[in-house]
């Protein structure tokens, strides 16, 4: 048994994997709620046996390394994005702890310095600008842009989810959604800045690249390709995630660029989660995350190739704890099975029936359901990935893509029967 501590900040989303996974190689972590999980809803009650970073230690970052210190903690693990921050200057202000690049860290967290981190090194980006927290002027060069004829992306420089990210095409459009970014408290707490990004050009194609790092290099867990549509407020509305295998000629390309990003930003322990999107410009990241892929993705990922972030990291841990030997490395995955992942959505306010569950789970390739939705209760018109967690996602797999793919329409079409506008 190992004398050293894990910290999981905020294990909250696919954070809540961790504990099982990292008890199988004898290591019981040290649990750390945040507000920042409560404010932004990624956690509505208290963890299980979790410290509260509030009430147990006044929010005081001394008392919280002191803890630390007093309870041997070796490696700290952003459970979710609501506890990247803190789990990083965590793992470079604790002696010995694996950490990233301490050189500005912000880039890890804020889209802003995320994109003027990536333009410095030569990485290919979209053309992003900034209207700081607080202020609403937009940049005059967008407002030129949309009148040509173009459409922009406006989204928050620190979020999740997809929350605020919308699709405007005139300059009013634009200024209402800056101001809802600027003007208001962001998705963890504090003001956000807004950044006014270039639409891809069509034909594109959005695909979330998971990898793990360490110092011998980055490794890539696997890919997952998106299909989603744009509602009539101008939100990207996802439809589902579907796994692709290691041998898609996208694949390279897309970890080559990866790679690139990674190492502009400063990355050097731990999981990653970085939404590309890829078509006639080549690949161009959307968004980063530097924790595991959410919603539950890891344990459907183990399902299907063995592994994942998680199960990726906690090893890895075990490996520096001492409690299990190395093992040799091979960046790259393969798919036992075709798999997706479904994310419920409703177009209106609509209301749940309820009993969906048992209905979806009797359909062919289903293997999990998971409805949020409580029946009797109203939903209002799916804007986000957040929204699609709160009604429910479904893991469907299949022998063949043609096959996954029919399955997932009549997942849908099965779900949609138990919402109503009435």
């Amino acid at each position: 048994m190992s004398d050293n501590s894990v910290l999981i900040v905020d294990p909250v989303s696919s954070g809540k994997l961790y504990p099982r996974v990292l008890q199988q190689y004898g290591i019981e972590p040290i649990l750390l709620d945040t507000d920042h999980a409560l404010v932004s809803e990624f956690r509505t009650a208290p963890t299980p046996g979790a410290l509260d970073f509030a009430a147990d230690l006044g929010n005081s970052y001394e008392a919280l390394l002191r803890m630390c210190t007093e309870r041997s903690v070796a490696y700290v693990i952003a459970g979710s994005e609501p506890g990247v921050e803190l789990a990083e200057r965590l793992r470079a202000d604790i002696p010995g702890c694996p950490a990233g690049e301490t050189v500005l860290p912000q880039r890890r967290w804020d889209k802003q310095y995320m994109f003027e981190a990536l333009a410095a090194a030569g990485v290919p980006t979209l053309t992003t600008r900034a209207v700081p927290a607080g202020h609403d002027a937009v940049p005059a060069e967008a407002v030129a842009e949309l009148r040509a004829g173009r459409k922009l992306v406006v989204k928050p420089a620190r979020g999740a989810a997809s929350v605020g990210v919308r699709l405007v095409e005139t300059p009013g459009q634009l200024a209402e959604a800056v101001t809802a970014i600027t003007d208001s408290a962001g998705l963890f707490g504090g003001a956000s800045a807004a950044l006014v990004q270039e639409m891809y050009p069509a034909p594109r194609v959005e695909y979330a690249v998971d990898t793990f790092s360490t110092p011998a290099g980055h490794e890539l867990v696997c890919v997952t390709v998106y299909d989603k549509w744009v509602s009539e407020s101008g939100d990207f509305v996802y439809e589902k995630g579907r796994w692709l295998d290691h041998d898609d000629p996208i694949v390279r390309e897309l970890a080559e660029y990866a790679r690139r990003v990674l190492d502009a930003l400063g990355m050097r322990i731990g999981p990653a989660h970085m939404e590309i999107m890829s078509g006639p410009l080549g690949p161009r990241l959307i968004d980063f995350g530097a924790r595991a892929h959410g919603i539950g993705h890891p344990q459907h990922t183990h399902m299907l190739t063995g592994t994942s972030q998680i199960h990726r990291e906690s090893e890895y841990i075990a490996e520096l704890f001492g409690m299990r030997a190395p093992a040799e490395r091979h960046s790259g995955y393969v798919l036992s099975r075709h798999g997706a992942l479904v994310l419920l959505s409703v177009e209106r306010e609509a209301r749940y029936l309820g009993g969906a569950e048992a209905e979806l789970a009797d359909l062919p390739g289903v293997r999990e359901v998971r409805m949020a939705a409580e029946p009797g209760k109203i939903y209002p018109a799916t804007r986000s990935m957040m929204d699609s967690v709160a009604l429910g996602l479904v893991f469907v797999v299949a022998d063949t893509a043609g096959e996954l793919d029919f399955r997932c329409v009549e997942v849908r079409k099965r779900a949609g029967d138990f919402f109503t506008t009435d």
